[in-house]
């Protein structure tokens, strides 16, 4: 990995051992230790460089894009995307589909075929639907290559913020031997060398990050070693064809996820498991909390309405402190 300069947005707060910028088009927090919170910075944001470089689908030049535009053909990708395409992958196969990484041909056909701040808010053109629902399975990844299938196109943005979160933390804690917590658009890793006593970090929940940077209603979860991530319909929105979009899409109907749930949150061992387990709430509606309670996750639904639900996994871990 080559070194990397501090991102010009970057804001420190040196005596928390806190720093946030922008990157992966989203933003970045970062909490550490304060004598190593330079470092820590210089590398997160070299991982994150790394990840946008190979598995951005908004660049022509990334892995991922190279991929896509050669479907049934095996080529050439970093380390970094077949380990992404791998935990994309697992995701799928955990969900029974229900989080898919091979929508890219619907979403871009709904509109979103440029990074997000670029999607028109109202564009009349007709929404494609996915040519071959759950082509996921037919997706080959070794250590070198990467094979989409024919009729599909990778996106790795149910998993991707999620899987940098964690593969930044896993990085500082290997080469710094320094607790941290990265959260990369509110995927949250928390991480610590094995020596060091199991800790936790306050992480406050709200509605949007522009509603909690204007004081809105929000709470405050606990979270120990391991992962948190929010899934909402409604951070990303806007019309395509007469409906409504928002970038969760159903896998199933390979359109916009329905349901009562607004966002949901959910922890999980890795950043990606919990992002996986919120996403596929998201996706089934009426159906989560029966889906999530079997699996014993700890997790928090927020309806359309404002009203709340939560796990029993959730309440038994007593991870809330309102403020």
């Amino acid at each position: 990995m080559t070194a990397v300069e501090v991102p010009d947005a970057l804001r420190l707060h040196p005596e928390h051992g806190a720093a946030a910028w922008r990157a992966l088009g989203t933003y970045v927090d970062v909490r550490t230790t304060p004598g190593a919170l330079d470092a820590v910075v210089e590398l997160v944001a070299g991982v994150l460089d790394e990840v946008d470089e190979t598995c951005s689908r908004f660049r022509a030049d990334s892995d991922l894009s190279l991929a896509n535009a050669s479907p049934g053909q095996p080529v050439l990708v970093s380390p970094v995307l077949a380990g992404a395409v791998r935990v994309a992958l697992e995701a799928a196969r955990e969900t029974g589909g229900l989080v898919d990484p091979t929508l890219g041909e619907v979403l871009t056909g709904a509109g979103y075929d440029r990074t997000y701040a670029l999607v028109p808010g109202d564009d009349p053109s007709p929404a494609s639907l996915p040519t071959r629902p759950g082509s996921w399975h037919d997706v080959h990844v070794d250590d070198t290559t990467v094979t989409v299938p024919p009729g599909a196109s990778l996106d790795l943005g149910a998993t991707g913020k999620s899987w940098a979160a964690d593969l930044a933390a896993l990085t500082v804690v290997d080469e710094l031997g320094v607790p941290v917590l990265v959260s990369v658009g509110g995927d949250v890793r928390v991480h610590a060398p094995s020596h060091l006593p199991p800790s936790t970090q306050p992480v406050r929940l709200g509605h949007s990050l522009a509603d909690l940077e204007a004081g809105g209603d929000e709470l405050v979860v606990q979270v120990g070693p391991g992962g948190l991530a929010t899934s909402s319909v409604s951070a990303r929105r806007w019309r395509r064809g007469g409906r409504q979009w928002h970038h969760i899409v159903d896998p199933r109907t390979g359109a916009p996820a329905g349901g009562p749930w607004r966002t949901v949150t959910a922890l999980g061992p890795t950043a990606c498991a919990a992002n996986t387990a919120s996403t596929a709430a998201v996706v089934l509606g009426e159906d989560a909390l029966a889906w999530l309670t079997d699996r014993a996750v700890a997790a928090r639904l927020v309806a359309h309405d404002g009203s709340v639900t939560t796990t029993p996994a959730w309440r038994a871990a007593h991870l809330e402190d309102p403020r």
